[in-house]
């Protein structure tokens, strides 16, 4: 129990405080504060500046990499490969943490907020529901869930380095293609991506509180869960940093 203890304490206090900073971000949006607003317009402004027909076309393109459709598509094939393995406590987590994390909250906040989409130029049609965004929200739990799943199990620095950077500019690229193409307020993005981080930290915490018990109630039903235990865990990360 120490051991889950000191290894999610962190992760807590990192989660939490993001979920703070996206409370604080809500908060403006609902009372469309003066902060808010000038947020949005700073950065509506200069990434708008240099729109052009070829970056247009590249972005539009690969903005769908943060589609929830095709990440709820990678997400079943990950948990399958991971049942397929008997790692059945890490599938049902990862597949918890995308279904719960970045799909259904996110749906939930979109219909409570019912923010508009912006009125400015618009490269792509969508519907209103615009914070936060769907896309933020559900690339950063995805691969920075992944960037810290790689970040834990890399034996070298410069791959527990290059896994979390990879993930960081990959989500800050999908996070700056939704205001280019002017279907999301910045504070839209900001908010995903904190509430996004904030799923996954807290996620990670959970999971070494919990697995243990997951693994137990597995084992009852005859199914043999060969995730590593608890005391496994616990060395196999310190053995690692």
């Amino acid at each position: 129990m120490q051991i889950q203890k000191r290894n999610a304490t962190p992760l807590f206090i990192a989660g939490f405080t993001s979920l703070f900073i996206f409370l604080i971000i809500a908060w403006g949006v609902q009372l469309d504060a003066g902060w808010v607003q000038s947020l949005d317009m700073f950065w509506i402004d200069h990434i708008q500046a240099s729109i052009s027909d070829g970056k247009t076309s590249f972005i539009k393109l690969t903005t769908e990499l943060g589609n929830i459709r095709l990440l709820i598509v990678l997400t079943i094939l990950i948990v399958l490969t991971l049942f397929f393995v008997k790692r059945y406590v890490d599938g049902l987590w990862f597949g918890g943490t995308i279904l719960f994390g970045a799909a259904i909250v996110t749906k939930l906040l979109k219909g409570y907020f019912d923010r508009d989409r912006p009125e400015f130029l618009q490269l792509i049609e969508k519907s209103n529901e615009s914070f936060p965004s769907g896309h933020a929200t559900g690339t950063t739990v995805f691969y920075m869930l992944l960037a810290v799943t790689l970040f834990l199990i890399s034996t070298k620095l410069w791959q527990k380095v290059a896994s979390l950077l990879i993930a960081c500019l990959f989500v800050g690229y999908i996070l700056f293609t939704r205001i280019y193409l002017g279907v999301h307020f910045p504070t839209d993005v900001f908010g995903g991506f904190f509430l996004g981080l904030a799923a996954v930290l807290i996620s990670y915490g959970l999971y070494f509180i919990l697995r243990q018990f997951v693994h137990n109630i597995l084992d009852r039903l005859k199914l043999r869960d060969e995730s590593i235990p608890d005391e496994e865990l616990g060395r196999y990360i310190r053995h690692r940093f």
